[in-house]
């Protein structure tokens, strides 16, 4: 049963995340916490095709990448979790913990070294927030995540079940966090301090710096209080509040095009991490 699990991982993934875009699409047209703007498809559909641009690029570089890695540092069939051979729930429960970690900071480095700003500004780019900004990342920030989190994986020697697992509640996770709804205040007063929920995530896009300088966390928000840097919006912030950047703002940056070549433009080029 695992090997067939893991033989069919690429469309698990594929489907969760998708799937989960779907599903809370539908929520989101339920309920929805913030009025759409007109003509939000366009938005959807560059957000869907950037998307899948990452993947096709991700799936094709990871494996050589994972590969070259392996076998430059010696870590084939090794790792600290494989090699101790404890079961699943530890190992997913101490992997989950080091990748979590380990995209804590990662994702601060985004915001604070301008080079990978300006790639990591694709995903904030988007002025409103919903399933589909989840989908919103430039190819390069998928690169280099691969490149950080590859060699950690290999260190931490997990087998491919906790892998798909974590990837799985990662993808969910994430495409839930930018819904466009909210989970209503006690549920979220509650949940916010196991998980990452819309509200506690919606502050992270809002177009105040003091706002989007924290909330860094994509599943486990432990990190985030560890280290001090959570911040809460009002229910009212959370419904008015500008979202996205001060900057690029047009409709037109919404596009495919303008978002594959924006960590490129010279207006966000010129835009340091200090005075953005």
């Amino acid at each position: 049963m695992v090997d067939v699990i893991i033989a069919n991982s690429v469309q698990i993934l594929l489907g969760t995340v998708f799937g989960g875009v779907a599903l809370v699409m539908l929520i989101e047209s339920m309920s929805p916490l913030r009025a759409e703007p007109k003509a939000p498809l366009m938005r959807w559909v560059s957000n869907l095709a950037l998307s899948v641009v990452g993947y096709i690029i991700l799936f094709s570089i990871a494996p050589l990448v994972f590969i070259l890695i392996a076998r430059t540092i010696g870590l084939e069939n090794a790792g600290l979790l494989h090699r101790f051979e404890i079961g699943y729930v530890p190992s997913f429960i101490l992997s989950l913990l080091c990748l979590e970690l380990v995209g804590y900071w990662l994702h601060r480095a985004f915001h604070s070294v301008p080079m990978l700003w300006r790639i990591h500004a694709v995903h904030h780019s988007d002025v409103e927030m919903d399933a589909t900004t989840s989908l919103r990342h430039h190819p390069l920030e998928q690169v280099i995540n691969a490149l950080v989190f590859i060699p950690v994986l290999i260190a931490l020697g997990s087998s491919p079940l906790v892998l798909l697992s974590y990837n799985v509640l990662h993808a969910a996770v994430s495409v839930l966090s930018h819904g466009n709804f909210s989970l209503g205040k006690s549920a979220d007063r509650v949940l916010r301090l196991f998980i990452v929920t819309p509200d506690f995530h919606r502050a992270h896009h809002s177009s105040e710096r003091r706002y989007t300088d924290s909330n860094y966390a994509s599943i486990l928000p432990i990190f985030d209080y560890l280290f001090r840097t959570v911040t809460k919006c009002t229910a009212e912030q959370h419904k008015t509040m500008p979202l996205g950047l001060t900057y690029l703002r047009e409709r037109k940056y919404s596009r495919l095009d303008q978002l594959l070549i924006m960590p490129f433009q010279p207006k966000l080029a010129n835009q340091t991490v200090q005075d953005r």
